[in-house]
């Protein structure tokens, strides 16, 4: 069973990030390291100001105990990450794990702004952190907001992506996740020819917390089971439409959590 280390963070209260990450890739056969960047009383939509513990002194200690321990990982998902402090330990660390796979999920903003307390350093700092990567998954803004290039909520796929792709260490691949085209939404990436590439699922109604934490967790998984990066970006939009419906026929009366799992993991078991 190979083993995955996942640095996001977590919240108590929301269904979010570690909170949803953690039962996808189990499901998909993982091993989890649950790496928490900061710990939130409740995610930041929706609940007023979560209180948060920031453990940006706690994972150099980590660190050393999981070295110490030889623990060793085979690929990484690396979510929200909230500081450059933060930015800066996980980018060490990293570079000493011969991991076979490592997925970025960007966390920098959305809507064309960059997120609460976050800077132009912080940006820097997620750029030294993706160049890392073999694959990374940011929405429109945060392609934006990592290549310098203007925020347009329909951007020049091939343009951006190319940017993206500048940034990037040979054979890694940006992928823009937040795509729209038509009633559609999904992913976009360039194939080996550099022509763009879409796969995407019908847009259903509503604003729904942890879709992009859930849509990198279920990418990373497929990606480190051996599935192309095509497939892997089919599968993984075919679930999040599985998860976005189910949540719909719930009919919740609190909008603010997190997406419903259970016919996603049940698609996920399936596959197994």
């Amino acid at each position: 069973m190979a083993a995955i280390l996942v640095a996001q963070d977590l919240s108590a209260v929301g269904g979010i990030s570690l909170s949803a990450a953690v039962p996808v890739l189990t499901a998909m056969q993982y091993e989890v390291a649950a790496l928490p960047t900061s710990l939130l009383s409740t995610h930041t939509s929706g609940y007023g100001k979560p209180a948060v513990v920031d453990l940006s002194s706690w994972l150099p200690a980590v660190f050393d105990h999981w070295t110490r321990a030889d623990l060793q990982f085979d690929a990484a998902l690396i979510g929200y990450v909230g500081s450059v402090q933060l930015c800066q330990q996980l980018t060490q660390y990293l570079s000493r794990q011969p991991l076979d796979l490592l997925v970025v999920d960007p966390v920098l903003g959305d809507l064309g702004e960059l997120y609460s307390g976050f800077d132009q350093q912080y940006v820097e700092a997620m750029r030294d952190l993706v160049k890392t990567a073999d694959v990374i998954l940011p929405n429109v803004t945060e392609a934006a907001l990592l290549t310098g290039r203007p925020y347009q909520p329909v951007p020049d796929l091939r343009a951006t992506l190319t940017a993206l792709q500048a940034g990037l260490k040979p054979g890694a691949h940006a992928v823009i996740t937040d795509v729209t085209r038509e009633d559609r939404i999904g992913c976009a990436w360039l194939d080996e020819r550099g022509a763009v590439q879409f796969v995407g699922e019908p847009r259903l109604p509503g604003h729904y917390n942890g879709t992009g934490d859930t849509l990198a967790a279920a990418i990373a998984g497929l990606l480190g089971r051996g599935f192309s990066l095509t497939r892997s970006l089919e599968l993984a939009n075919q679930w999040m439409h599985l998860a976005v419906a189910e949540t719909l026929a719930e009919r919740r009366t609190d909008p603010r959590q997190g997406i419903a799992l259970a016919q996603m993991l049940r698609a996920i078991l399936s596959l197994n």
